[in-house]
C-alpha cells in the first residue's frame, strides 16, 4: 500500500539484514510486485543480503574463540593492573591480539567501503570478499593453533552465506563486469583463484547469461538510437578541431573500437570484448566512465545505472533512522516530536560540510510560506461556507508543508 501511495511501480533490489523476518517479507514482495511495470525478470533478484551484516557476523564468530585473550590485554590496558579474575596477560596473549588485530583490519576496511553513502558500492563488493576469502584461506593453513581455529570457525560462517558463490546475489556479480576495469576478466581470475578453473568456468557462464537476460530485458522496453561518437569525443573533436594530431587520435581510437566489435550482435558482447579501460588510473571514476559512454552503450547505459544504484549494506539508512535514539536518551525521553526534530535537524546543520546560514535559510523558509499562502488564497473561493472551509484547511497544509 506505501508503494502504491508514493507512486512506486518496481523494486529492483530490496538491501536488508538476515532476520528471518526479512525472508519471509521479500517472498511476500515478490510475489504480489511481479507483475508491476517496473519489476525486473519478475523480480527474481529482489533479494539482497546486508553485506555489513554479514562480515559482523563472520566477524563475530571468530571472536569467540579469542575473546579470552582479548579480555585479558583490554583488562591490563584499562586498568594498567591485574583485575576481575582474568590474570595478568602474557607475552603470547599480545602477539595473539596483534597478529588478530592485523586479521580484523579486512574487515575493518571491507565495511567501511560497503556503508559508504557517496559513491556506489555494488561494484566494490567483490574486491573486498575475493580479499577476505583469501585471507581467511591462509590463515586456516597456519602455524599457530589459535589462529588457525579462529580462522576455520569464521571459513564455517563465510560459507554459510557466501560459500560456492552460490548465496550471493548474482547481481553483485553483475556490477563488477559493469566496471570497465575488470568485466568478465576479473571475475574469472578471481574464481580460478579460489574454486579451480572447472567451477570457475560454470560460474562465469551463469553470470554471463544473467547479463545476456538483463540486457534483453532493458532491450525490449527500450530501443536504442545508435550515435556513433560519444559525448566527450565530440567534445574532443568540437574543442580540438584544429588540431590534426587530436583529430588522428580520435579516428584511431573508433577505428580500434571498430576492429574489437566485429562479429559483435549488440551493446554487450560489444562491451565485453573490448580491452578493460581505466586499469592504471588512480582517480578512476565508474560513474563519470558511463556519463561518458552512454551515447555508446544506451541500453546497457540503462542496465548500468539500476544495478550500480544497489547498495550492498543498510548502515547508511539505519544511521540516518538511528540518530532519534542516540538524542533522545533516557534522561531525555519526555521531549515533544517537535523539539526532537529541531535537535536532529540542528545537529546534521552542525556536522554539514557546506556552511549553513542559519538567517538566511529562515528568510528564505519565510518567503517560501508567504509566497506559497498567497499562491493558496488566491486560488480560494470566497462567496460560500464550503470554500471558507477550504481556505483554512489549504492555510494548515502550507503550514505543514513548510514545517
Amino acid at each position: 500500500m506505501s508503494l502504491r501511495e508514493w507512486g512506486i511501480d518496481g523494486i529492483f533490489t530490496l538491501t536488508v539484514d538476515n532476520a528471518s523476518s526479512n525472508l519471509t517479507t521479500i517472498k511476500f514482495l515478490q510475489r504480489v510486485t511481479k507483475d508491476w511495470n517496473g519489476a525486473v525478470l519478475g523480480n527474481e533478484y529482489m533479494h539482497m543480503r546486508c553485506c555489513a551484516h554479514i562480515l559482523n557476523l563472520i566477524v563475530g564468530e571468530g571472536l569467540k574463540e579469542i575473546d579470552a585473550y582479548v579480555a585479558k590485554v583490554r583488562e591490563a590496558v584499562r586498568t594498567k593492573e591485574d583485575s576481575g579474575g582474568l590474570g595478568s596477560p602474557c607475552m603470547t596473549d599480545f602477539q595473539n591480539c596483534r597478529a588478530f588485530v592485523t586479521f580484523l583490519r579486512l574487515f575493518y576496511n571491507a565495511t567501511k567501503k560497503f556503508s559508504g553513502s557517496l559513491y556506489v558500492t555494488s561494484n566494490a563488493f567483490y574486491d573486498e570478499i575475493f580479499v577476505i576469502q583469501e585471507s581467511i584461506s591462509n590463515l586456516v593453513k597456519s602455524q599457530n593453533t589459535l589462529l588457525k581455529s579462529t580462522a576455520t570457525n569464521m571459513q564455517t560462517k563465510f560459507e554459510k552465506y557466501w560459500g560456492e558463490g552460490e548465496k550471493i546475489n548474482p547481481l553483485l556479480y553483475v556490477a563488477v563486469v559493469f566496471d570497465p576495469r575488470k568485466k568478465l576478466r576479473f571475475l574469472k581470475f578471481s574464481f580460478s583463484e579460489i574454486y579451480g578453473n572447472a567451477v570457475a568456468e560454470v560460474m562465469v557462464d551463469k553470470v554471463k547469461d544473467l547479463l545476456f537476460k538483463l540486457y534483453n530485458f532493458y532491450t525490449s522496453i527500450h530501443s536504442p538510437n545508435v550515435q556513433d561518437q560519444s559525448g566527450s569525443e565530440r567534445t574532443e573533436l568540437e574543442t580540438d578541431a584544429n588540431d590534426p594530431y587530436v583529430m588522428v587520435h580520435s579516428r584511431y581510437e573508433r577505428f580500434l573500437q571498430v576492429e574489437q566489435s566485429v562479429g559483435c550482435n549488440n551493446e554487450l558482447e560489444r562491451y565485453l570484448a573490448e580491452n578493460c579501460d581505466g586499469r592504471k588510473d588512480a582517480n578512476f571514476e565508474i560513474l563519470e566512465w558511463w556519463r561518458d559512454n552512454c551515447n555508446r552503450y544506451q541500453v546497457l547505459s540503462k542496465v548500468v545505472k539500476d544495478v550500480l544504484a544497489v547498495p550492498v549494506s543498510t548502515v547508511a539508512s539505519e544511521s540516518a533512522f538511528s540518530t532519534g535514539g542516540r538524542i533522545v536518551d533516557p534522561f531525555r525521553s519526555a521531549l515533544s516530536p517537535l523539539m526532537v526534530q529541531n535537535l536532529v535537524c540542528s545537529q546534521n546543520w552542525l556536522q554539514a560540510t557546506v556552511p549553513i546560514s542559519h538567517r538566511q535559510s529562515r528568510d528564505d523558509v519565510e518567503a517560501l510560506e508567504k509566497e506559497l499562502l498567497d499562491l493558496v488564497l488566491n486560488q480560494q473561493p470566497t462567496a460560500n461556507t464550503s470554500s471558507s472551509k477550504g481556505s483554512t484547511s489549504g492555510f494548515m497544509g502550507v503550514k505543514q508543508f513548510t514545517a
